[in-house]
């Protein structure tokens, strides 16, 4: 039973020390109060079956701000798809603009992409998100847009294959089953009083 007690508090003290270290080591991350909010609005153009997007980006009191770094983005399944130039900087009117692809899938068959605008790790400005949705994408067939919903490797989470719903649900309790059954043994271990000699 002192044994056991003694093991005990070593590893207590083995996991509080490297609680301790991890907990010395990490960093907390947040937004800069010394920078400043800009203002992002969107205008949308269609000429020669050529679309463009234009951002213009003003600071809190209405002055254009140049020199900006704006990136675009398309939602689609599973990430942001990045349009536009790698640099995308606005000018000395806080203007920029992106042409739109001809050749981009939409999400459902009416043609409809949800276009996204960020200010990302901007030195003088924090970070900032305008999101709207256009229907500038290619739709797709009521078919496609049916097989989205079946089961499959890549569908989202809720259409996941049965199969492999079941293997990682068995894992996961095969898992706690051994802890479990340790945690059992320990304490059946704790209950046997030692002999005496």
């Amino acid at each position: 039973m002192k044994y056991i007690k003694y093991l005990f508090i070593r590893v207590l003290k083995i996991t509080t020390l490297v609680g301790l270290v991890f907990m010395s080591t990490t960093q907390i991350y947040a937004q800069d109060n010394t920078k400043e909010d800009a203002l992002i609005s969107l205008d949308f153009t269609e000429k020669n079956n050529i679309k463009t997007i234009k951002a213009t980006v003003t600071n809190k009191i209405g002055e254009p701000v140049e020199e900006l770094d704006l990136y675009f983005f398309v939602k689609r399944t599973f990430s942001l798809l990045p349009i536009g130039d790698v640099f995308n900087t606005t000018d000395e009117n806080g203007e920029v603009e992106v042409e739109f692809p001809k050749d981009l899938p939409a999400s459902d068959t009416e043609g409809s992409v949800v276009i996204l605008v960020k200010i990302l790790e901007s030195d003088l400005y924090n970070d900032l998100t305008v999101e709207t949705t256009k229907k500038w994408g290619v739709p797709i067939s009521d078919k496609e847009y049916h097989q989205q919903d079946e089961r499959s490797l890549w569908a989202a989470a809720a259409n996941a294959p049965m199969s492999l719903i079941v293997s990682i649900s068995i894992m996961i309790l095969s898992v706690w089953y051994v802890i479990f059954y340790i945690l059992y043994k320990l304490y059946i271990i704790s209950k046997i009083k030692p002999s005496k000699l």
